[in-house]
């Protein structure tokens, strides 16, 4: 079970969140020219060279991390046909209830998960009303929900795998 491609796929998301996080950091500050005459109109936007680079790095890295991925679901799919994973299914690929200690285990995980978003959204919300936060900034906390989202249910799943085990 500790090889589970499902058991591992919240670490594979957070990998993808940070990567996107470092992404848009890299586009974050554009430099924008705008030209507005009778005889030109124009916007030019430019992106400063050290902020490019890391931005095409990151993208770069994101796409690898992509390659990756994709083999090692065609990989599980094929050593597992009857737990077969869905790239593009609406339904989590990380709820493991092939016996009921799984689905409760995936059922207090989700409880976890569940808490953390009903308090952090709107505490984010909040913040991005009340304090003029860069577009940066509100990013970022989009994405660091999401990472502590599947934080939080890789970690209650994991201790209890680990509790089984011992």
């Amino acid at each position: 079970m500790k090889n589970d491609f499902r058991l591992q796929y919240p670490l594979w998301q957070m990998g993808f969140i940070i990567l996107l996080g470092a992404f848009a950091y890299g586009l974050s500050s554009p430099m924008t020219e705008v030209v507005n005459t009778e005889t030109e109109n124009s916007i030019m936007i430019s992106i400063g060279g050290a902020q490019s680079l890391f931005a095409m790095i990151a993208l770069l890295l994101y796409f690898i991390l992509l390659a990756v991925f994709a083999y090692q679901l065609r990989k599980h799919n094929k050593n597992n046909p009857h737990q077969k994973v869905s790239a593009f299914s609406i339904r989590p690929p990380e709820y493991l209830e092939q016996d009921e200690g799984m689905t409760y285990i995936t059922r207090k995980a989700a409880q976890k998960v569940y808490t953390f978003i009903t308090w952090s959204l709107p505490l984010l919300a909040a913040f991005a009303i009340i304090l003029p936060l860069p577009k940066l900034f509100i990013i970022w906390g989009i994405l660091l929900v999401a990472l502590g989202q599947y934080w939080i249910y890789y970690r209650e799943v994991r201790s209890h795998l680990k509790e089984d085990a011992e």
